[in-house]
């Protein structure tokens, strides 16, 4: 036997792994950026004169703005009084004073320290009539927030019920 034929195939060489070369581009770039960011900034700054910038330096001048405080009103024992100016519909109710009368709505009805409700706090309503109750009108009418409003007793508690709604819709009745 010839040397030839006892080889072994030639089999093709493998291709030697190469070594990947890691570049610094984009460490580099990042922070050649971030340099000639601070540089830019910082000539800026000196070019127009910003040595140092505090906060106290930037609250000296008045503010452009500022909210008037909220100070709510509460009508008084004024307000109780008919007003003589009403027209005949603002002031002119369906019921008379020492007649009793009942919630006719299905709801609780506030009942409140002066007639009107628009702008008013939530301390203004002290007490509220349950449906179907029955209550005692003991002034009134007196207009209020274009209401018809009556003075009322109901449970040793005294203020003020509309007659009816803004939508018309009646809240005391017989």
């Amino acid at each position: 036997m010839d040397e030839s034929t006892l080889t072994q195939p030639a089999v093709p060489p493998t291709p030697a792994r190469r070594k990947r070369n890691r570049t610094l581009f984009w460490p580099g770039f990042a922070a050649g950026f971030l340099l000639l960011s601070l540089l830019s900034c910082g000539g800026l700054a000196m070019t127009m004169g910003l040595d140092r910038i505090n906060l106290t330096s930037l609250q000296e001048g008045d503010p452009a703005w500022t909210p008037q405080p909220a100070t709510p009103t509460v009508e008084g024992a004024q307000a109780a009084e008919p007003d003589s100016n009403a027209t005949p519909d603002q002031a002119s109710g369906a019921f008379r004073i020492g007649e009793t009368v009942r919630n006719i709505t299905n709801s609780p009805v506030n009942i409140r320290q002066s007639p009107g409700y628009l702008g008013k706090l939530p301390s203004d309503v002290i007490n509220v009539i349950r449906p179907g109750d029955t209550i005692e009108i003991i002034a009134g009418p007196s207009p209020g927030d274009k209401l018809t409003w009556w003075r009322i007793r109901y449970n040793g508690t005294e203020g003020w019920v509309a007659e009816a709604t803004a939508s018309n819709v009646q809240i005391l009745g017989k």
